[in-house]
């Protein structure tokens, strides 16, 4: 006696619907989670400037370090309709996002204008990747332009961060606080729409 494999209407069988389910909910619970700890990392350094003022270099390479993941186990994860270029330039930020947390994490005590320099690149960067990643069919109608808005904000707080050099260190954890909180509240209200619509 054969065994058969059902498929559907596709060609694909049903293990690998259920596994491509399984992949699309494990992506969609890491950016929920990459969206909250932006918010209440940011809540925190707005809340408790003072407080985190020598904590802020460790909760800004934590948030980088958790965004970075996401952004590699996406590239690792995506289905082929991203295209590879996307697929790879995705893996590429995400590792430039761990090695900054990475940075931040082992050197606390650098200087403001290095601090500010860290944080304005990731944000330039990761701003232009998103911007460019509205444009892949992954997204369209409302969500393409909630990427390419969220890739825009996220530009324009790097280029405000590297503009602004002598910013106080304190002034720089609550804009860097505020900042992490729009952008964490913009990512989570994107992810909770795609949901609806997939």
């Amino acid at each position: 006696m054969s065994d058969t494999v059902v498929q559907g209407p596709s060609g694909r069988t049903a293990a690998g619907a259920a596994e491509d389910r399984r992949t699309e909910r494990l992506l969609w619970w890491l950016a929920v989670a990459g969206a909250a700890t932006s918010v209440v990392i940011g809540v925190m350094l707005v809340a408790w400037p003072r407080a985190t003022l020598y904590l802020g270099a460790i909760l800004f390479g934590l948030w980088l370090i958790v965004q970075g993941l996401v952004g590699i186990v996406r590239a690792v994860t995506a289905t082929g309709v991203d295209g590879a270029g996307m697929r790879a330039l995705e893996g590429v930020l995400g590792l430039i996002f761990v090695g900054a947390g990475i940075v931040c994490l082992r050197h606390l005590l650098l200087s403001i204008l290095a601090t500010a320099t860290v944080i304005g690149l990731t944000w330039i960067i990761g701003g232009i990747v998103r911007g460019a990643a509205a444009f892949t069919p992954r997204y369209s109608g409302a969500a393409r332009i909630g990427v390419g808005v969220l890739g825009a904000l996220t530009a324009i707080g790097g280029v405000v961060v590297l503009s602004w050099p002598k910013l106080s260190l304190l002034a720089m954890v609550v804009f860097t606080g505020i900042w992490m909180i729009i952008m964490g509240l913009a990512q989570l209200f994107l992810v909770l729409r795609l949901r609806e619509t997939a």
